[in-house]
């Protein structure tokens, strides 16, 4: 007896059939379900996971009465469960799939997915690029003076966070519906949450505004053009998330790509100013992530037909329950990214020295070393897309190639898993510090590509990479406990790790040098790797309970 073979585990082959008309539309109507299930959770666990997946696409008891002439919704799920079981037999996998996986199988997957995860960091590589290339991008300018760089900086660093909880409820909760071809849901979800966000934004600039009416930080012009990035960059940031959502990273690249040109042009040809040239590109780049997300919501949801029309929205306030984790975690994972910076900034050039004329005073020296970092960790984190699907992958053929009775086989097996995973991300860290430095050599050819001081940016570049190399560790760790719904372990991970950044980095910045906040990105992000890797440890020890209790 195998743990496969008393239930069907998510994710197995059973497949969606060519919809065929049948004279009794009860039949039609319990078939078509069938093909719903699989497409949602593919192979159900057992009776208990197709009532769930019914409830989640909003069937009630009297729907499965009057529409499926079931007696109730569990009724109706056990007859649904027996059908897809029925499907599935004979249909293969399992220690047949394991054997399948040679090297080369999995040199190729990893090739596939890395790409497609290298997708997904191509708007933020560009960008980088696109600055030192050109000296400009779609929101930074590399001749800004330090007060000119200081607001717009507070503006852009605001926008992420504000809307960093809203990013990840979008993609979160909008895939969970997309995925199950819930559409209705997946559009109403995703567009209600982006006004929240956009509501959101609006009143934390009427705050900025009013609070530096009371408290003097800003002179009135520059605050002004703080609140314009901010709220510009919080819309990008929202309507991007939805294209996250649909997994359309080309509209991603292109929207920002052309917004970005387009203030070079306008800036080159038409000697506008960098505030209106940059204003022009990013809400260009707006209207086209706007238009081309909302789209693609409206052709899918216009095109609903059957049981998927029946579909009702959870109660916000269940939904606000839910997704509160993943919200704390965006917030958390965009202060942490942005958290040294803002330490250091706010530090005196030297202990006992002039204070700056802002609270936070722009340093570009640390700032072009930090970006440069940046490129590192992009090219390390696109490998999370392969260990996400290859996990995925894995899970039916290892709980059908184990014995029912021997769990700590199947855990083990997992623990391989996640150790390959480990080794994995090293050997990649490795070659993304290369290739991040090839990039940075040939930045520095570039006649027109400001790249910091000769001293305090390579500093900060090198131990910038170190810090990242252990945040992208606890991302790593992050894509196993989001995968189980399990986003508590990494928010205490990652709280503790900014806990131990905000404390490190303040005292080295303040006693030593202001760019020894570093520090802080670097303790704080091996105390979030090292912490989320524990965490994970024993995540694995006892994976067949996560795996079964996370559905």
């Amino acid at each position: 007896m195998t743990i496969a073979s008393q239930t069907i585990p998510s994710g197995a082959a059973l497949e969606q059939r060519p919809f065929k008309e049948a004279t009794d539309p009860i039949e039609a109507a319990r078939a078509e379900l069938v093909d719903t299930i699989a497409a949602t959770v593919g192979m159900p666990m057992d009776v208990r996971a197709v009532a769930a997946t019914l409830e989640s696409a909003g069937l009630r008891d009297v729907d499965a009465q009057t529409d499926f002439g079931a007696e109730n919704l569990f009724d109706l799920a056990q007859d649904i469960y027996g059908r897809a079981r029925r499907r599935v037999i004979g249909a293969g996998g399992g220690p047949q799939e394991l054997e399948r996986r040679g090297l080369l199988h999995r040199v190729g997957r990893f090739i596939k997915f890395y790409l497609k995860g290298s997708l997904f960091a191509a708007p933020m590589t560009a960008q980088i690029i696109v600055l030192f290339a050109l000296s400009s991008s779609l929101w930074a300018w590399l001749f800004f003076s330090e007060r000119q760089a200081t607001v717009i900086a507070v503006g852009t660093i605001l926008s992420y966070i504000v809307t960093g909880g809203f990013s990840q409820i979008i993609s979160r909760r909008g895939m969970f519906y997309w995925q199950q071809e819930i559409y209705l849901l997946a559009k109403r979800i995703s567009l209600d949450f982006l006004q929240a966000g956009v509501v959101l934004t609006l009143v934390a600039a009427i705050l900025m505004y009013v609070v530096n009416l009371i408290l003097p930080i800003f002179e009135q012009d520059m605050i002004l053009i703080c609140i314009m990035y901010f709220v510009l960059l919080s819309l990008l940031w929202l309507n991007v998330s939805i294209l996250y959502m649909l997994e359309q990273h080309l509209a991603i690249l292109l929207s920002t790509v052309i917004g970005g040109v387009l203030v070079w042009v306008i800036m080159t040809y038409l000697g506008w100013s960098i505030y209106i040239s940059h204003a022009v590109g990013i809400i260009v780049s707006n209207l086209i992530a706007f238009v081309w997300g909302r789209q693609i919501l409206a052709r899918k949801a216009r095109d609903v037909v059957g049981v998927q029309k029946l579909a009702q929205m959870p109660r916000y306030s269940i939904i606000a329950w839910a997704t509160s984790p993943y919200f704390v975690y965006g917030v958390l994972y965009f202060g942490f990214l942005f958290l040294d910076r803002v330490v250091g900034w706010s530090a005196p050039y030297s202990p006992g020295g002039e204070p700056s004329p802002y609270i936070i005073w722009f340093r570009t020296a640390y700032e072009v070393g930090i970006d440069l970092a940046l490129i590192s960790l992009i090219l390390t984190i696109a490998m999370l897309e392969y260990t996400i699907n290859e996990f995925a992958s894995m899970i039916i053929p290892v709980q059908e190639s184990v014995s029912a009775f021997d769990v700590r086989r199947h855990n083990r097996s997992f623990k391989a898993f996640y150790v390959r995973q480990l080794i994995l991300l090293a050997i990649v860290t490795v070659f993304s510090v290369i290739i991040s430095g090839i990039i940075v050599d040939w930045l520095r050819t570039l006649p027109w590509a400001a790249m910091g001081d000769d001293f305090i940016t390579p500093f900060v570049y090198r131990w910038g990479m170190v810090g990242y190399a252990f945040l992208a560790l606890g991302l790593l760790n992050a894509v196993f406990f989001l995968s189980l719904s399990r986003p508590r372990f990494v928010l205490r991970a990652i709280g503790v790790g900014f806990l131990v950044n905000v404390v490190v980095g303040f005292l080295l910045s303040r006693i030593v040098v202001y760019y020894y906040s570093v520090f802080g990105l670097v303790a704080g992000g091996i105390v979030f790797g090292l912490l989320s890797t524990w965490y994970a440890w024993r995540v694995m020890d006892e994976l067949d309970y996560y795996y079964y209790s996370s559905y």
